[in-house]
């Protein structure tokens, strides 16, 4: 399903290109591929440095970006703007690509889990998150000029990865971005055990930027209205949490201003981050 919203992508990037042709242009692509012994297979990495990147000796923050092969470019063209803006620093941003996404970005299932969509290979995203942790990211921080500021954006079942890695991997990333995340999978198993972790954890620090299409559908609505009311009312006082309901959108198109609404939201109050 990813596939066939490429075109919508390019239309889109196209239309800011336009826009604002005077001030932008779009991010040229570096690239490099990691034999990973985690998962046993090669993987891309598609990589956008920022404008000006060769030329300085700044360190950046850094953007990781689920579904890379379809999203990346868009998602540094739309850093780009922002930080022209100043409404976001320059940034990194990294395109991870997977060679099976359901696979990969979900967590195994349970028994009596009562899952009956996309279960054939579901279950690997221990195995994921340790290639990111262990392999991708040191891998990144040795290639080029880092701050430890990390994002990850994930949209459907890399939403799901997106909340996953907050108490799988701690402190691994910043900031976490799920675009119409699949938090109700498993029973919502995966929401459940982020609110008992940020409940055993009342020092937590970080930012969620959720964005979604509508909470109300039947069958997710309970899992994702636990975590999401959680979230609003009782999450611990350093976490940031950012909601946006994009009902005119469908699950694949809201990805393009999900990314877009996201960057801009959890850079919001990053100058005062940093002083």
């Amino acid at each position: 399903m990813v596939k066939s919203f490429c075109c919508l992508i390019a239309s889109f990037v196209l239309s800011i290109h336009f826009g604002f042709a005077q001030s932008i242009t779009t991010v040229p692509v570096d690239s490099f591929t990691i034999d990973s012994k985690v998962l046993n297979e090669a993987c891309k990495v598609y990589v956008y440095l920022p404008e000006n990147y060769n030329s300085a000796t700044e360190k950046y923050p850094v953007v990781y970006l689920l579904d890379g092969e379809y999203y990346s470019s868009y998602a540094a063209d739309v850093s780009a703007l922002l930080t022209q803006s100043q409404l976001a620093p320059a940034c990194i941003i990294i395109g991870i690509t997977s060679n099976n996404r359901q696979r990969d970005f979900s967590p195994a299932l349970d028994e009596d889990s009562e899952q009956t969509q996309d279960t054939q290979f579901a279950g690997g995203a221990d195995h994921f998150l340790s290639y990111l942790k262990n392999e991708l990211i040191p891998d990144v921080d040795e290639k080029y000029r880092t701050i430890s500021y990390r994002l990850l954006i994930g949209h459907s079942t890399g939403g799901l990865l997106a909340y996953y890695s907050l108490y799988k991997t701690p402190g691994l990333f910043h900031a976490i971005l799920s675009i119409d995340g699949s938090t109700w999978w498993n029973k919502g198993k995966v929401g459940k055990e982020v609110i008992e972790y940020l409940s055993s954890h009342p020092d937590y620090k970080g930012k969620i930027f959720e964005c979604r299409k509508d909470i109300h559908i039947p069958v997710r609505y309970p899992p994702n209205m636990e975590l999401l009311t959680f979230l609003d009312k009782n999450r611990p006082v350093g976490l940031e949490y950012y909601y946006l309901e994009l009902p005119n959108e469908t699950h694949g198109t809201i990805v393009i201003p999900g990314i877009y609404y996201g960057l801009k939201g959890i850079f919001s109050t990053y100058s005062k981050e940093q002083n």
